[in-house]
């Protein structure tokens, strides 16, 4: 029988299997699931908590979060359906509130060593699983052991090697990492879990010796990478049917939904169910209610596509940072527990807000043994006021829309705090320019007072600041071009995108990967690049950059292009860069504490007088020429002067 799509307000059927003469015979099984909480544990404003002047701190929170969990898994029971809980991976993220933990938690777990407040909160909520993301290794793979260890649930990957050091086989021995698990429902019928990593890694996270298989090839690109791994994840999944799974859950963490949707389930057969993770969007129905100021990014939850075996697959996702809980109701075949019907979706916003009527109290052993004590640790950083802003400075990721009227975020255009975070580098470098990926900026900051707090929330990693002293235009413009290699004039969002310091960018999405940068020119004037060709008789530089992407993270290729960084070991992060260039005198270079609006102010993605200028979406047709032409009259300074921020 063809399959029968049947759709209304919040419920979409999708009828598997042909219709029983008599009865039928089935189960429910609800999906709870969220992913990326990323150490969002105490509300979705990141550092404060219920907080008068931001709103949005009424909202998110591990606590309230768990409350609406609590609440849909008792409305589900109640229902007589079996209820998986579901992590899509990225439980935790380096910075301030993670920090807490290595300060208060050091002998804390029941072994006398290590735990974790994000571990508290998955092991009192009761994940039935998790996958890895990339964040889990973000501090090594003993960390990312340790946190698997004592997180209360087995973490799953297909295409990581567990063999690789003796604390990750300890817990593949013991089960608690593994390709797949096997859960059962109160019918006795077996689903599959089955986890998938992203291929990137290596590149934007410390995996260490933890390797990737799977036919991952550092000489393959992202998409030959992806595409590699389809045969041994479907692999898996049949390993797991021979076990006995009447239906299959897989949770992949591949940053981004369009790789589930495009390339992991067409080439897939035997999926019921696909939860993404990593790529942070918003998938919700028109109708349902939104944390204040956020954008719904995928409209229809669930996404439904057709696997290789032509079977209607359900992809969700549920945002990031402990603010959505999604919902997937399932009917299985008593019998067999194969999926018959897709019968019902929400997402469940977390709100603290009383004026909300989904409002919730927030989970009370959790607001004693993890928001209080966090937030406790946080409120010293957050009452260390550096500095003022004028503006509220943009960190958003970026999300893809139509060509220049896209999202603009740190990962695919110029934005104010893209241009602070560079300049503070350079700063702190004592360099000619400086670049930063768009990936090691997290979060934003509102304009008002700027704390120790924000620079944490900014900048969470301890990635350390790195000096490459000579540098030559041909060596820059390899560099720049693996910097908008990802782009696109409707705004694609790749963490590579680089934020400058100390020079003007032009380049053409509409032009091939590896030929886009059409123009380079410095502060100073000196042309480096001009209509896409190298100036021969250009000057060497000094540049700074970070030590995670002058080690070829994101895959820049400095090591490829030549570029030799000072063997010194810096002591200063990126997040103690930005601090200390808000607060040092402006006699010294820095910003005396006050982040202008003359400086840093909020512009238009298409104002030609930016940093980082796409010809794809510029009104200038012949920005390279228009640019030395400035330079000729003096003029580049004034506009390197001029607020050159991307609008929200």
């Amino acid at each position: 029988m063809k399959a029968t799509l049947v759709v209304r307000r919040h419920t979409l059927a999708i009828l598997i299997s042909s219709l029983f003469a008599g009865p039928a015979l089935a189960e429910g099984l609800t999906l709870l699931h969220v992913g990326d909480q990323e150490s969002w544990l105490l509300s979705a404003q990141g550092n404060l908590r219920d907080n008068a002047s931001q709103a949005v701190s009424f909202y998110g929170g591990v606590d309230r979060l768990a409350s609406v969990m609590f609440a849909a898994e008792s409305a589900a029971e109640l229902a007589g359906n079996t209820v998986f809980k579901l992590n899509a991976g990225d439980a935790f993220l380096p910075g301030p509130r993670l920090n807490a933990s290595f300060a208060n938690l050091g002998s804390a777990y029941i072994d006398g060593g290590q735990d974790f407040y994000d571990a508290i909160a998955m092991r009192h909520i009761g994940f039935d699983a998790a996958v890895f993301g990339n964040h889990e290794f973000d501090l090594g793979p003993d960390v990312a052991a340790r946190f698997a260890q004592v997180s209360g649930t087995t973490y799953l990957s297909s295409n990581l090697n567990f063999s690789a050091t003796p604390a990750f086989a300890s817990l593949a021995a013991t089960g608690t990492v593994a390709p797949y698990t096997l859960l059962s429902t109160n019918g006795g019928n077996k689903v599959a879990v089955v986890g998938v990593t992203t291929p990137l890694l290596s590149s934007i996270s410390s995996p260490g010796a933890v390797n990737l298989t799977a036919g991952w090839s550092a000489g393959n690109t992202e998409a030959q990478n992806l595409q590699a791994l389809v045969p041994f994840v479907q692999q898996q999944i049949d390993a797991a049917r021979a076990q006995g799974a009447g239906s299959v859950i897989v949770i992949s963490h591949l940053q981004n939904a369009a790789n589930e949707r495009d390339v992991l389930i067409p080439g897939l057969r035997g999926v019921d169910v696909v939860l993404s993770g990593g790529g942070h969007e918003l998938m919700a129905d028109a109708d349902d209610a939104l944390i204040p100021g956020d954008v719904r990014a995928i409209t229809g939850l669930p996404q439904i596509v057709n696997g290789a075996d032509n079977r209607g697959v359900a992809l969700v996702t549920s945002n990031f940072g402990n603010r959505y809980v999604g919902e997937l109701n399932l009917t299985l075949d008593d019998t067999t527990g194969v999926v018959t019907a897709i019968n019902g979706s929400s997402l469940y916003r977390v709100s603290g807000a009383l004026a909300d009527t989904d409002a919730v109290a927030g989970d009370s052993f959790l607001k004693t043994a993890v928001v209080d004590p966090v937030k406790s640790y946080i409120d010293v950083l957050n009452a260390t006021v550096i500095g003022q802003s004028d503006v509220f400075l943009n960190g958003n990721r970026g999300a893809a829309g139509t060509p220049g009227s896209f999202q603009a975020g740190v990962r695919n255009a110029e934005t104010n705090l893209g241009n602070l975070v560079a300049d503070a580098m350079r700063h702190a470098g004592g360099t000619d320019i400086a670049i930063q990926n768009g990936g090691g900026l997290r979060t934003s900051i509102n304009a008002g007072n700027v704390s120790v707090g924000d620079t944490f929330n900014v900048l969470p990693f301890t990635n350390l600041v790195d000096v490459a002293p000579s540098v030559n235009a041909e060596q820059l413009k390899t560099i720049m071009e693996h910097s908008v290699a990802n782009a696109s004039a409707s705004g694609n969002a790749d963490g590579r995108f680089a934020q400058v310091s100390g020079m003007r960018v032009v380049y053409d999405t509409t032009r091939a990967s590896g030929d886009r940068i059409v123009s380079i020119v410095l502060d100073d004037g000196t042309v480096l690049v001009q209509g896409g060709e190298v100036v021969d008789d250009a000057r060497s530089f000094s540049l700074t950059t970070i030590d995670f992407t002058a080690n070829g993270g994101d895959g820049y290729p400095f090591a490829a292009a030549g570029i030799e960084f000072e063997n010194a070991v810096s002591s200063i992060t990126y997040q103690q860069a930005l601090q200390e260039y808000i607060t040092d005198a402006t006699s010294e270079g820095g910003l005396g504490g006050v982040i202008s609006a003359s400086r840093y102010g909020v512009a238009d993605p298409l104002d030609p007088a930016g940093r980082l200028v796409d010809l794809a979406i510029s009104p200038v047709p012949e920005a390279e020429t228009w640019a030395m032409l400035l330079a000729g009259l003096g003029l580049l300074g004034a506009f390197a002067r001029r607020r050159n921020a991307v609008a929200v």
